[in-house]
């Protein structure tokens, strides 16, 4: 698909620009988090789960990849005309921090692949995007040692979506956004 070109460039540039800046004073982060997602095109608060990896340098720019998936965020299997759903990220942002310490605010800002999958029990009417996606928000690490902290982060996703598939490049917003609040351990090397 067309849309996933430039979400491919943009993790590679990122990815790039993460690399170069390994040599300065810097930290390997891994992340397991999980936390809701509400607001938007959810009906009700639902759970997510994921984990990210990324690099935070002692100065204020570092890069994170992050994998998130929200089973049912369409409507409970049970009780809605679709059985199976969900919305998976998998995305690359750009962090920028407070300078080191044991306690560290962040502003986050990133694109990548956000999947959405819709199936109904007689698989008729079965629905599989993946569409450019954005996300925006920011967060807090609080380091409890050398090795490991906690994490606590709020961020905005939407999707993009080519509303006039012509061969040029115009995007437009999407009908999927949504909020999600996390938290999680996170291991420093």
């Amino acid at each position: 698909m067309s849309l996933l070109r430039p979400a491919a460039g943009v993790l590679t540039l990122l990815l790039l620009l993460s690399l170069a800046a390994g040599t300065v004073h810097g930290e390997t982060l891994l992340t397991g988090f999980g936390g809701v997602a509400f607001g938007g095109a959810t009906d009700r608060t639902r759970g997510s789960y994921g984990a990210s990896l990324g690099f935070l340098g002692a100065g204020v720019v570092g890069f994170e990849v992050e994998f998130c998936t929200t089973p049912e965020f369409f409507g409970n299997a049970r009780a809605d005309v679709f059985s199976d759903n969900n919305v998976l990220t998998l995305m690359g942002s750009v962090l920028f921090a407070v300078p080191s310490g044991p306690v560290r605010i962040y502003a986050a800002a990133g694109a990548g692949l956000l999947k959405t999958r819709l199936e109904d029990p007689a698989r008729l009417l079965s629905i599989d995007s993946n569409d450019f996606g954005i996300n925006v928000g920011g967060g807090l690490l609080a380091y409890l040692g050398d090795h490991v902290g906690l994490r606590a982060d709020v961020r905005y996703f939407r999707d993009l979506q080519d509303a006039d598939p012509d061969g040029a490049f115009d995007i437009d917003l999407g009908e999927v956004d949504y909020w999600r609040v996390v938290g999680g351990i996170t291991f420093k090397f």
